[in-house]
């Protein structure tokens, strides 16, 4: 008698179980933009308040020489990147480092770094097609921000802007932080320091 009560409770819940895991489903299935954006634990205002990416050695004010020094040491043995490419424009600088790029304004050089651009890693955000609009402004969790189209301002390392970019905005203790996206998702991330930089 017992054995077969236990196993009606059983049946009982697994038949509930069941009827939910539907009610789930369905509910689901009726509005996919309502999916959660992926998890993301980095505090990304914490890091970019001190003019940081957490992936890249190097931080806004960080010392130009010091820099062209030190970088190949950064770099993993087996890497493609062979070496810092400086490219010396009329007022500016820009040292490519493959996935990184910095660069500095020739009269604010004393001031170090001016911008980081980061095109393959950046607050634990991968570039290539995983994170869209939706994961950045729940990762970043401020309430003020600017989305639109992306201008030559925003994207001004791309040396032509696709129709389909668009550009997120913050204003992260006095550095600009935006997050470039083409075709719906993060292709690159820029911490700049608007006081030594123009745009």
């Amino acid at each position: 008698m017992k054995i077969s009560k236990i196993l009606s409770i059983i049946l009982t819940l697994t038949i509930c179980f069941c009827f939910a895991g539907c009610a789930g489903s369905e509910g689901d299935n009726a509005s996919l933009s309502s999916v959660e954006p992926l998890a993301h634990t980095v505090n990304i205002v914490g890091y970019a308040e001190k003019g940081e990416i957490p992936e890249i050695p190097y931080s806004l004010g960080h010392d130009i020489e010091d820099l062209k020094e030190t970088f190949m040491s950064h770099i993993d043995e087996g890497s493609e990147i062979v070496e810092l490419v400086i490219d010396e424009g009329e007022n500016d600088v820009w040292m490519n480092g493959g996935s990184m790029t910095f660069c500095y304004e020739k009269k604010n050089k004393e001031n170090g770094i001016s911008v980081i651009i980061a095109q393959e890693y950046a607050y634990d955000f991968s570039m290539g097609g995983v994170y869209d609009a939706d994961d950045v402004i729940h990762a970043v969790g401020l309430e003020e921000y600017e989305r639109a189209e992306a201008t030559k301002e925003d994207a001004f390392f791309l040396p032509v802007i696709p129709d389909n970019c668009e550009c997120i905005k913050y204003s992260v203790g006095g550095y600009d932080l935006r997050f470039i996206l083409i075709d719906g998702t993060i292709s690159a991330v820029t911490l700049t320091n608007p006081e030594y930089w123009e745009y």
